[in-house]
């Protein structure tokens, strides 16, 4: 018995694998041409193997999800999903046009209304588990969780909202290192606050900030 992924036996000595990341629950590795979660032995798996072979089965654009499960002596113990080049990760979410960022969301948005219809509820959604390189991506599902009993209205208002968090987060995180001042910042996080429960991330983006800017350009306005 060993590793099986895809119920075929694999190799994954070391000389086979390259760390990309290192999770609290499992590290990440590159495997082939895919990313390959590996979670950690003294670790409770943080998904379970149902919900996995359920998030198998449902396709989105930029919030990558399981694809292949990888086995250990018939025990569950990590998954693939898509490999991410990090190629252009110099890129800032903060200095985009408008246009592009406002691009990225909708598609995004798409994935949480695909994953909101399939009752699935977003969780743990983090800077930490982004990547933008151009595009932005989110990965590792390992906290999504299948709600049967909440409506899709209210999954999807739930899922669009902890969006709406990470690209705060991820915003005012970029904007830390440009040496925005505390007031600033403040007021750039009580302005992105003000979305209201029930309107994307898109819409609202797009109706506060003038065409061709971009949200760097938007805050030079406001201070």
């Amino acid at each position: 018995m060993g590793y099986k992924l895809d119920n075929k036996d694999i190799d994954i000595s070391g000389k086979r694998l390259t760390k990309i990341a290192n999770g609290g629950t499992g590290d990440v590795y590159k495997y082939r041409n895919h990313a390959l979660k590996i979670f950690k032995a003294d670790r409770e798996t943080p998904i379970d193997l149902e919900t996995a072979e359920y998030l198998t089965t449902i396709s989105t654009n930029r919030i990558l999800l399981p694809k292949n499960l990888l086995f250990y002596n018939n025990s569950f113990r990590g998954y693939t999903y898509k490999l991410i080049s990090k190629k252009g990760s110099g890129k800032k979410i903060t200095t985009i046009p408008k246009d592009d960022l406002v691009g990225n969301i909708l598609i995004i948005e798409r994935d949480i209304e695909t994953l909101s219809n399939k009752q699935v509820l977003l969780n743990g959604i983090e800077p930490a588990n982004t990547i933008f390189n151009g595009n932005l991506y989110l990965s590792d599902p390992s906290a999504y969780t299948k709600l049967d009993s909440y409506s899709v209205k209210e999954l999807e208002r739930l899922n669009k909202y902890q969006f709406h968090l990470l690209l705060v987060s991820l915003i005012i995180s970029e904007l830390r290192k440009s040496s925005i001042s505390s007031k600033t910042e403040k007021q750039v996080k009580e302005l992105l606050y003000l979305r209201d429960e029930n309107n994307n991330s898109s819409d609202f983006l797009t109706d506060i900030i003038d065409d061709n800017d971009s949200i760097k350009q938007f805050v030079k306005k406001i201070q």
